[in-house]
């Protein structure tokens, strides 16, 4: 493992272990206990908002897992190499799964903020909601970015 990199492999790796902590442990209970307390109108709210913490998760651990591909990628020197967008290519579609998870969580928020009469919290949601699909545009962007220039490395490879 190269030093540039550990720093950027134990983020990931917390990340991945808070993702599976949280899966396993909190949101099992939190919804259980959801379920058995919410109104007969609201059930389909906490499914929906399940599927989206679960989808979240799933596209956590997914991102992670082809993040510390690119990196071990990256730790061989590779890093303009077709397996090295087709990495970042597949951290972006894990982080769109990501935040179509976080954009189901927006109805409980909103029926949250419904009850309580707080419409700054939908405010909050949205907010948080949008975090994620900064980063899916942004690893967007870089994969385009990252396309071209393993373009131009191929096109200057042939020309020498």
């Amino acid at each position: 493992m190269r030093k540039g990199t550990w720093f950027l492999r134990i983020l990931i790796g917390g990340l991945a272990l808070l993702a599976i902590a949280a899966g396993l442990i909190p949101f099992p209970i939190m919804l259980h206990e959801m379920f058995e307390q919410a109104p007969h109108g609201l059930t389909m709210i906490i499914v929906i908002l399940a599927v989206g913490i679960y989808l979240a998760i799933i596209g956590c651990l997914a991102a992670a897992f082809f993040a510390e591909q690119l990196l071990q990628i990256i730790d061989h020197n590779q890093a303009f190499s077709t397996h090295a967008v087709m990495s970042l290519t597949r951290v972006k579609w894990a982080l769109v799964l990501v935040t179509t998870g976080i954009w189901l969580w927006l109805p409980f928020i909103y029926t949250i903020a419904q009850m309580d009469d707080a419409p700054g919290m939908m405010l909050i949601g949205l907010g948080i909601a949008t975090i994620p699909l900064i980063l899916t545009v942004f690893i967007a962007i870089l994969a385009r970015l990252w396309d071209a220039a393993l373009r131009i490395k191929n096109e200057n490879d042939l020309t020498i």
